[in-house]
């Protein structure tokens, strides 16, 4: 990138030869007002720095579970962010994505109504999500079906 900020004010000269000369003279007084007037600006605030007084909550941002209700109420109304970001938010949502279910009970209304069908086989891939009273006695059924 340095190579390229050194050879810069040689291809604008090569650009300039190259179009008209109105727009030669605009890039080049346009140029010379910017720097200019940056050069201004930047001696007078040398010259006057600024006197910049903060916030009596800016040191608490760092440590944002200490502060105040009031404190992360006036720092999100300067437009400051005092909560969770997105991800840990995510991150969040999805450690507590798993949903705990009890597993179907034989004294459960859908244990009865499956005893009342008379499909009493239980696949094996739900036998952990059936009571073990249930799958006792579901396996005391089958064999006595397969000795039969």
């Amino acid at each position: 990138t340095q190579k390229i900020l050194k050879f810069l004010p040689l291809m604008i000269g090569f650009f300039s030869l190259q179009v008209p000369a109105g727009l030669t003279i605009y890039w080049f007084t346009s140029n010379l007002f910017t720097v200019s007037q940056s050069l201004i600006i930047r001696g007078y605030y040398a010259a006057n720095p600024p006197q910049i007084t903060l916030p009596d909550y800016w040191d608490a941002l760092d440590k944002g579970d200490e502060m105040t209700a009031d404190e992360k109420r006036e720092a999100a109304m300067a437009g400051l962010s005092t909560g969770p970001t997105f991800g840990e938010l995510l991150d969040e949502a999805n450690f507590h994505y798993i949903v705990k279910r009890d597993p179907l009970r034989a004294d459960s209304e859908a244990w009865a109504r499956v005893e009342s069908s008379g499909g009493r086989s239980v696949p094996e891939e739900m036998k952990s999500w059936v009571g073990s009273a249930a799958n006792a006695e579901v396996a005391a059924s089958e064999t006595a079906s397969v000795a039969q």
